[in-house]
């Protein structure tokens, strides 16, 4: 159940930002917004080359030990990479993509107050290879491999590949979704509607994570967008009368959020970062 890309920059100061965004959006702990499961870049701003593709099953709490907000092992984290960054550029390229809270996982901030299992009797390794996590460690290592045949190497700070399934079963052109973490902005500039063949465009949210965070009608606009995105990442080449037909059913459930979007001509808007 991926679907959206969600770009944001941010500066060494920014960082509780960053973090306030992603409680807010990916919480394990919430029906609404998108699970706290995916997968997340790491970017260089001023380049655009991808530097770290991971997988995370809490986005705020591995943002946290990569930006040294919880302590680690260094040789786990990003800290030290990050920190180098910094001392050389100012701002940083962070982007996620993200899941229908559908797709949570059971984790430790989730697993007896969310999902009620009696803590006497149930612990969270049992869930160590649930579905949902062994999803996420297939399309991260589908996504590192597409990477590497694309540039012959690895982005500069994973230092191994990923999941051997996910491995095997990448293509170079999938590369133009590892474009969605650093060029959205650039992909979706003057794509001013839905168009169905332009799939990576359709899967780039209009607004950054800490717009979304600051204002509801956004974050309204991308949740309804990312059940269109589901069916458009994942049945990619459907015709333009298929796609249409599920705008059609996906509408009728909330009529009014459609036409918020295009009266307010929310695919105008410019993605700034």
């Amino acid at each position: 159940m991926f679907g959206t890309f969600i770009m944001d920059t941010y500066k060494r100061d920014e960082i509780a930002e960053i973090v306030d965004a992603l409680d807010m959006l990916c919480s394990p702990n919430d029906s609404y917004g998108w699970a706290s499961a995916g997968i997340y870049s790491f970017w260089n701003y001023y380049t655009r080359d991808i530097l770290y593709i991971g997988l995370a099953v809490d986005f705020s709490t591995r943002f946290k030990q990569h930006n040294g907000i919880i302590p680690t092992d260094p040789r786990s984290c990003k800290i030290q990479r990050i920190n180098a960054y910094f001392e050389e550029n100012e701002k940083l390229g962070y982007s996620i993509l993200v899941r229908s809270p559908l797709d949570q996982p059971v984790i430790a901030k989730n697993i007896y107050d969310w999902f009620g299992f009696d803590p006497d009797a149930t612990t969270l390794q049992e869930f160590t290879y649930e579905r949902s996590k062994n999803d996420l460690k297939r399309i991260e290592g589908n996504l590192i491999e597409a990477y590497r045949q694309h540039q012959s190497r690895l982005p500069v700070w994973n230092r191994i590949d990923g999941q051997q399934v996910g491995k095997r079963s990448a293509t170079k052109n999938q590369y133009n979704l590892v474009d969605c973490f650093s060029k959205g902005d650039q992909i979706i500039k003057g794509v001013t509607k839905w168009i169905p063949e332009r799939v990576t465009a359709n899967l780039i949210s209009r607004s950054s994570l800490r717009e979304l965070a600051e204002n509801p009608t956004f974050e309204r606009y991308e949740n309804y967008l990312h059940t269109l995105r589901m069916i458009n990442l994942h049945f990619p080449g459907e015709n333009t009368p298929s796609l249409a037909s599920w705008w059609s059913l996906i509408s009728q459930s909330d009529p009014q959020t459609l036409q918020d979007i295009m009266s307010n001509r929310y695919f105008e808007k410019v993605l700034i970062l």
